[in-house]
């Protein structure tokens, strides 16, 4: 399975997907997770990314692979967007750091 960036969505994809779109998704309907998030939450949303992933291996969740591929998607969009450089980009996808 490849997933793609829960970040990347708009107003369309979550409802094509069934699920619940954030209140300002919903208010800015043509844009996406990503490119609203202010510098804060970018920072906050790695630090959460990465926690997660920590608790998933250490508890060897069989669901690891999967959250790791989502988190490096949307990694793959916040560079797209410009949100970080592609040395932050490949740090922050190096197998090593991935697995902590």
């Amino acid at each position: 399975m490849n997933p793609t960036s829960e970040l990347s969505w708009k107003l369309e994809d979550y409802i094509a997907a069934g699920s619940e779109p954030p209140q300002r998704i919903i208010d800015n309907p043509g844009q996406t997770e990503g490119e609203m998030l202010t510098d804060d939450e970018l920072e906050q949303y790695l630090k959460d990314s990465i926690a997660t992933c920590r608790i998933m291996l250490d508890k060897r969740s069989p669901r690891y692979e999967l959250v790791v591929a989502g988190y490096v998607a949307d990694l793959t969009y916040l560079l797209s967007l410009g949100r970080i450089t592609e040395d932050d980009y490949n740090e922050l996808t190096e197998p090593d750091n991935i697995r902590f």
